[in-house]
């Protein structure tokens, strides 16, 4: 990963949650509102974008196993990390790239339960 080139994207459907978060968060910053969850998650994934342009592979690999048809058919790989946003939230993405640069390409920001539901986990 030394000297490569390290670009994030987004999905579509990822795009379109963050540009809501921000707008939402913006409204509450001219509201003076300034701690609230919007906030805190923006914050978050923001930072978090900053570290995979340092690390790609600084969040937790999904184990294969844990990766549903259904998943892999949603996401088009079974390769897939998950960062652990604020208050449950996750943010699920993969690696692509070449010898040049890699592209960490955030597929979902999600809730707990969303994500639960995607990859098959069963409350208790």
């Amino acid at each position: 990963m030394k000297g490569k080139e390290v670009h994030v994207s987004f999905s579509h459907d990822a795009n379109a949650m963050y540009k809501e978060l921000q707008g939402k968060a913006l409204e509450q910053k001219k509201n003076c509102i300034e701690n609230s969850f919007e906030i805190q998650l923006l914050k978050a994934i923001d930072r978090e974008i900053g570290n995979l342009k340092i690390n790609p592979q600084k969040g937790l690999p999904i184990r294969r196993s844990y990766i549903s048809k259904q998943a892999m058919q949603r996401y088009g790989t079974n390769k897939l990390w998950k960062i652990e946003l604020v208050s449950f939230w996750r943010l699920v993405y993969t690696l692509t790239g070449d010898e040049v640069k890699i592209i960490t390409f955030i597929l979902e920001i999600m809730d707990h339960k969303k994500y639960d539901k995607i990859f098959g986990w069963r409350g208790k």
